[in-house]
This record gives structure tokens, C-alpha cells and sequence, in this order.
């Protein structure tokens, strides 16, 4: 299992009391339908380099902020 988040992790996140599988990747490999999301987004950037456990504070396009758990890297 990974220590932190990096490019190419698969991670388990919850959002709002909802479990959400996703991994972290580069622009050209982004399939938001797969769960696969940039690292250059919001999400993305706020999640690099966090551990499991952690809760991060998410700033979205939009304004809205949004606070998520970090629960499995690997």
C-alpha cells in the first residue's frame, strides 16, 4: 500500500458520507466516467502528497468547498 498520494494512485475517498473510487492521472489519461481524474483539477491537487485519514478541504470551480476523507491508497 502507498504512503501518500501520487500520479497514477488509486484511492478510496468519501465525500459527503459517499465512498468514491478514483485515481489520480495526467491530462490526457482523464475518463471522469472511470473514476480516472487529473491531477490538475481541484480534487486532484488538493489530494497530492495526503495520507490516509486525512481530511482535505477541497476548493471546486464553482466556489464551493467541499471536505473529503482520505480511507485507502493503493
Amino acid at each position: 500500500m502507498k504512503k501518500e498520494i501520487t500520479i497514477g494512485s488509486k484511492i478510496i475517498i468519501e465525500i459527503n458520507g459517499q465512498i468514491k473510487n478514483l485515481q489520480i492521472v495526467g491530462s490526457a489519461d482523464v475518463d471522469v466516467n472511470h473514476g480516472k481524474i487529473s491531477y490538475l483539477s481541484p480534487i486532484g491537487e488538493s489530494l497530492l502528497g495526503r495520507k490516509v485519514g486525512e481530511i482535505v478541504e477541497v476548493k471546486l470551480a464553482n466556489g464551493k468547498v467541499i471536505k473529503t476523507r482520505i480511507v485507502k491508497i493503493y
